[in-house]
């Protein structure tokens, strides 16, 4: 097989070619991201390092439609894809040589599933699905040997890890085709063992914060975030990554957790260790003084207005205005504190102190909590932003920090 060399150095290589159908349909392996990082036991489950996304059986058939139509009734065209689909192999085994004009040729794998699809597995199903279905015709011989030498335009990735992959896949899904955050942030949160992108330490630690909140049985969020093959859950990973970005960013009160994970291992404080428990004490106070509104179970229908998307991402702004307010000093009736580096039971004690108004022990509290969070509540509907924004007001007014 002959190839144009599009990059190379020590390590990788990526080659151009065309395929044929029948080179590829014994060796591709297809894959699909099934289980979030965010999962019980995502660290066993091999589908979690994936970064497929699930596949859109009504595309497949479009797509299948599409190559019918084009390879049997068009007889003008025999071009289907333009766009390569994106391969990944290893070089273990395979020969690599350069002719004069500097043409690659090399040997395909033919171990089953020894070629990875980075990108084109729609395209690639369709065509199994079409190729099953005229394999299983009469005096189909001629259409069965124009799909099995139907070339495909690819791109070879030669020795790149998952991780790598992942990065290409990202640019050309999530750069290029609105494709759900929350894949993009379960890939990259998760942060490697080596190579770690300084730029993306933001998101390494609320990828971290945000999966033991979702995961821990210590967590009173256990099991809040909607996983990629279940409907138990309320709210998306996207969601409450984004929220928890918010509070690390420049403005946000705990940017000096970004800046020391930033640091090499030897001088780093591992600060974002010290988050869990402020969170873990903060939504801990939350569902015991709003007990009557707190979700039962995490199924879709034990919903309740503290579990939307406007409630948690309202107390999630509120808890770090009041941590802002407490490293400056600022807090009504408190001492400058920095909350990361108190116990969760002096955590729970201020917090405590701080939702009094909400006491569901009198009757004052109970009313509150009823105005907030009951049937009636102005909040019930769904969550805006802008919904969101007056929530965190009126909490912050009620415990007495509004400006």
């Amino acid at each position: 097989m002959k190839a144009i060399e599009l990059y190379s150095n020590k390590d990788h290589m990526i080659l151009v070619t065309a395929i044929r159908f029948k080179d590829l349909k014994d060796i591709v392996k297809f894959t699909q991201r099934t289980t979030s990082n965010w999962s019980d036991n995502s660290e066993n489950d091999e589908r979690s390092k994936f970064y497929q996304r699930q596949t859109n059986e009504i595309r497949v058939g479009n797509i299948k439609r599409y190559i019918s139509n084009t390879l049997f009734e068009n007889n003008d065209s025999d071009i289907l894809f333009p766009s390569s689909m994106i391969l990944s192999i290893s070089s273990d085994s395979i020969e690599f040589t350069k002719d004069l004009f500097n043409v690659v040729n090399f040997e395909l794998p033919i171990e089953k599933q020894s070629c990875l699809i980075v990108d084109g597995q729609h395209r690639m199903k369709a065509m199994f699905s079409l190729y099953r279905d005229i394999e299983s015709q009469f005096f189909s011989e001629k259409k069965l040997a124009k799909i099995l030498n139907y070339k495909f335009n690819c791109t070879i990735l030669v020795d790149y890890d998952i991780w790598e992959q992942a990065k290409i896949f990202a640019d050309v899904n999530f750069n290029q085709k609105p494709v759900d955050r929350s894949l993009y942030y379960d890939i990259f949160g998760e942060a490697p063992k080596f190579g770690k992108d300084e730029k993306l330490s933001d998101l390494y630690v609320a990828h971290e914060l945000g999966k033991f909140l979702n995961s821990s049985t210590k967590s009173p969020l256990k099991g809040f975030v909607k996983n990629f093959n279940s409907n138990d859950g309320f709210i998306s990973q996207a969601f409450l990554t984004q929220q928890i970005l918010r509070l690390l960013g420049s403005r946000g009160g705990w940017n000096d957790v970004v800046e020391d994970f930033k640091k090499d291992d030897q001088n780093r404080l591992d600060l974002h260790k010290k988050l869990p428990k402020v969170f873990v004490a903060y939504f801990n106070t939350i569902k015991n003084e709003l007990s009557d509104y707190w979700p039962k179970s995490i199924e879709k229908s034990d919903s309740t207005i503290l579990s939307k998307t406007t409630s948690l991402g309202a107390f999630l702004r509120l808890l770090g205005r009041i941590n802002e307010l407490f490293k400056l000093g600022l807090f009504p009736n408190y001492d400058k504190k920095d909350l990361k580096d108190l116990t969760i039971e002096e955590l729970e004690k201020i917090f405590n102190d701080i939702f009094k108004p909400f006491n569901k022990k009198t009757l004052e509290g109970k009313e509150l909590s009823e105005r907030y969070f009951g049937e009636n509540s102005r909040y019930r509907g769904g969550g805006s932003a802008g919904l969101q924004s007056l929530l965190f007001k009126e909490l912050a007014k009620e415990i007495g920090i509004s400006n």
